[in-house]
């Protein structure tokens, strides 16, 4: 909690590892039977000295997960259906884990 450097108002303050906060919340939602299916997307590409709009730093590969969620709320008993994320992401997954690990420490 904090206060808005424009408004004044009361708001939030982010983890700096965007990542983690995005793994986690898939995490859960598919531990939870919530998730039909789920692919990764390319977003707008690795940040490594971000700031958002209250000036709190962050890091992130950029990349965006997608989560089809179940209908009704009926909680799936399999696995979620999950497609490869392509080659490239891939790559660039594997040296941005090496990067976030330096970055964290």
């Amino acid at each position: 909690m904090g206060l808005s450097h424009d408004t004044g108002q009361v708001t939030h303050h982010i983890a700096p590892d965007i990542d983690a906060e995005r793994d986690g919340l898939m995490r859960d939602l598919r531990e939870a039977g919530m998730v039909q299916a789920f692919f990764k997307i390319s977003g707008t590409g690795p940040t490594l000295f971000g700031r958002n709009g209250e000036g709190d730093p962050y890091y992130t590969d950029g990349e965006i997960d997608v989560a089809s969620l179940v209908i009704d709320g009926v909680k799936r008993i399999e696995a979620p259906v999950t497609l490869p994320p392509p080659p490239l992401i891939a790559l660039k997954d594997e040296v941005w884990h090496g990067v976030r690990s330096a970055v964290s420490q």
